[in-house]
């Protein structure tokens, strides 16, 4: 549903309107439909085949001009109920006459983008508005990151206390997956945002371009944490690999000193147990000598096995 605000001066709140101002409006519409997508190509005189490209769901950031219109292409997050991270695109123009921002998923909504402006701006500074959603959307990114960031700083606490499992390695797939989803869609917005300091267009005021260059650095900050996080997924899996094949080591070595502790008796009692003459076979303490021997073997061997570090 096309939904269609306007602000005329400063101090005042954005105002919702069902016919829609020919000059100073600003165009929001969630999932948009595409008679609704129509419209609005009609409406501004849009790029239809620009304006068709939402429909894409792989649509990667960018930045193109067409029939007086900037067309801005960016990409929201959110996080589904299994933990994964899916991304879709989010398209915002600035026409001559309006403002326009068409997503393709319902996390990226109108409060977002007022709360994330920089400045008290009316409906018809565009270049405020297109920085409020690009905010607005890297800030959905900063808080899927920090999230991110606890689960694996969690996984590492319990690796520590052996309290760690199978499934959540299992999961570190998925948590792979969600960094390498925030990497490559953060490289594409940085570009897009180097691409718009440029003011080719003369769309952004001074301090627009100043805010231009704070929300590059925000968008630099999450790369890091998203390349560190990935470090860390990298060192868990590693330190576990390590802790797994020492405790293997270490269970083999358990097995091969029991294996010859048991077997040392039976060397004894098979002797005993043929049909053959053997010392002692007559006498009525020999069975309680075998077995205290072979047990003080038994321990004698242990004993060894330990002083020289077997296990």
């Amino acid at each position: 549903m096309l939904r269609h605000y306007t602000k005329h001066s400063p101090g005042e709140k954005f105002r919702q309107v069902h016919t829609p101002e020919t000059e100073g409006v600003w165009t929001h519409a969630e999932q948009p439909s595409d008679d609704e997508l129509d419209q609005v190509v009609k409406m501004h005189q849009l790029d239809a085949n620009i304006i068709s490209d939402l429909r894409d769901a792989y649509e990667l950031p960018r930045v193109e001009y067409s029939q007086k219109a900037l067309y801005v292409f960016l990409r929201a997050a959110q996080r589904t109920k299994h933990g994964e991270v899916i991304s879709m695109p989010v398209l915002a123009v600035i026409a001559p006459n309006a403002y326009i921002t068409l997503t393709s998923t319902n996390s990226v909504a109108e409060g977002k983008i007022i709360d994330a402006l920089h400045r008290d701006a009316r409906s018809d500074d565009k270049g405020a508005l297109l920085l409020s959603t690009f905010a607005a959307i890297t800030a959905d990114y900063e808080a899927l990151i920090h999230r991110t960031g606890r689960y694996i700083k969690d996984i590492g606490r319990r690796l520590r206390t052996h309290e760690v499992n199978n499934a959540d390695f299992v999961h570190f797939v998925t948590i792979e997956d969600n960094l390498n989803e925030y990497h490559s869609n953060l490289a594409g917005m940085h570009a897009v945002a180097d691409r718009l300091k440029e003011n080719a267009h003369g769309i952004f005021s001074q301090r627009d371009c100043e805010a231009l260059d704070d929300l590059t650095l925000y968008i630099d900050q999450l790369t890091t944490a998203v390349s560190s996080h990935s470090q860390s997924v990298t060192s868990i899996r590693n330190a576990y690999s390590t802790i797994a094949n020492n405790t293997l080591n270490m269970r083999m070595k358990t097995l091969t000193v029991l294996t010859v502790l048991i077997a040392l008796p039976n060397v004894f009692y098979g002797m005993y147990g043929m049909n053959v003459p053997l010392p002692f076979e007559k006498e009525p303490w020999a069975y309680g000598a075998i077995v205290l021997f072979t047990v003080l073997l038994i321990f004698l061997v242990y004993s060894l096995a330990k002083r020289f570090r077997v296990f």
